[in-house]
């Protein structure tokens, strides 16, 4: 049973009123575990069967699968590694499905590392178009270079740099522009214990001025 903070809890009865339990006892649920195909790599249909796990697909992209079996194992698995595939909560494939990305589209990954995201735009421009992925911290920045060179994203762009930065030298240059904020982490509730320590209103309000 996950303990939640009473800060969290009374934030949640604020928002929430009589589904809070509900939402609590959910948290509880085993977590989603889900793989997103890197069409630049491999095609959903020669992919899956090579995969020791049962997959369903995932309503949040068009790539997007939920996997059972052994969640510790995936990480070394061969095609992995190949970047035939990232590793990536379904959910948060949603993002890049409502940023809508056409082939040609010059796009803006502004909170880019670890990659996840960069690497379904990749897979949706196809090798057109250009693709921007910008980290401000730069030791992040190296874990998303890594990924990008993974996934086979060629002809991309890797940045460390404050958004003012950006901004001044490329307005108006950008198709399209993700930024998926640093946040709180209480999305990481029910897999990460660590997620749920470092949890506080404070924090909450140090996110929200970032």
């Amino acid at each position: 049973m996950i303990s939640l903070p009473r800060d969290f809890i009374d934030e949640l009865r604020a928002v929430l009123g009589d589904d809070t339990d509900e939402y609590i006892n959910r948290i509880n649920d085993e977590p989603f575990r889900g793989i997103s195909v890197n069409r630049l790599k491999a095609e959903p249909e020669s992919l899956l069967p090579l995969l020791p796990y049962e997959t369903r697909q995932s309503p949040f992209y068009r790539d997007s699968y939920y996997y059972g079996g052994d969640s510790q194992g995936i990480g070394k698995h061969p095609l992995h590694h190949a970047g035939a595939f990232y590793a990536q909560e379904p959910s948060a494939a949603s993002a890049v499905s409502l940023l809508d990305v056409q082939k040609g589209d010059k796009v803006l990954d502004l909170c880019a590392a670890p990659g996840g995201k960069s690497a379904q735009i990749a897979s949706c421009l196809g090798g057109t178009g250009l693709l921007w992925s910008n980290e401000v911290i730069k030791s992040r920045a190296q874990i998303l270079l890594s990924n990008y060179e993974r996934m086979g994203i060629a002809g991309g762009v890797v940045s460390s740099c404050y958004p003012e930065a950006l901004c001044e030298g490329l307005k108006g240059f950008f198709d399209r522009v993700l930024v998926d904020a640093p946040c709180s982490g209480e999305g990481m509730f029910r897999k990460d214990s660590d997620a749920i320590a470092h949890w506080s209103r404070e924090h909450v309000r140090a996110c929200a001025e970032r």
